[in-house]
């Protein structure tokens, strides 16, 4: 041990004291850099973790709210439908007699042949019985029968099941030319 304390005086001796103040102010100047380096590393190690822990619980923040979203969507949306269903229940429907002859519902514009058909299961056979229909109960039958027949408006059609009941054929082709699609 002792020769290797006079050994770096004898060093310093040999180059000289400026040197030797050199040489150790270099030495701490590369300890201190690298020291530096290896905590900006360390450092960045970590925040780039936690950036991505961040990351994460953001994407899992954004995730969760959607979901709440969407189950609030699928809950009125089940509530609506059980609320029309009820309705329905409860809908007075005019009663009717199973007539011999079917009319062809599809003259009113606005009615194909599913439509029709609809209208049929409900024991609406004839203009006339079309005619006495309320809209909000050809509405309710509309609704019931799924999304793709909320899109129709029977706003019109017992209005048009009037005038061929009364078979005023020009007057329902004159109405339905001037009113497209058999909206008001």
């Amino acid at each position: 041990m002792q020769i290797l304390i006079s050994g770096l005086f004898s060093t310093a001796e040999s180059y000289g004291k400026t040197d030797a103040v050199l040489e150790i102010i270099i030495m701490l100047l590369v300890a201190f850099i690298l020291g530096y380096l290896l905590r900006y590393f360390i450092d960045k190690s970590k925040t780039s973790q936690e950036n991505n822990c961040d990351e994460w619980a953001h994407k899992y923040d954004l995730l969760k709210n959607e979901s709440e979203l969407k189950q609030n969507k699928l809950q009125a949306a089940l509530d609506e439908c059980q609320k029309n269903k009820d309705a329905l229940k409860f809908a007075v429907v005019p009663e009717k007699k199973k007539p011999v002859k079917k009319d062809d519902l599809k003259v009113v514009e606005g009615i194909g042949p599913k439509i029709e058909q609809l209208l049929f299961a409900a024991e609406i056979y004839t203009w006339d019985d079309l005619s006495k229909t309320e809209v909000s109960i050809i509405q309710k039958i509309l609704d019931h029968a799924g999304p793709n027949y909320k899109v129709h408006n029977p706003e019109s059609w017992p209005f048009q099941a009037k005038l061929a009941a009364e078979k005023k054929w020009d007057e329902l082709k004159k109405w339905q030319d001037e009113h497209k699609g058999g909206r008001f």
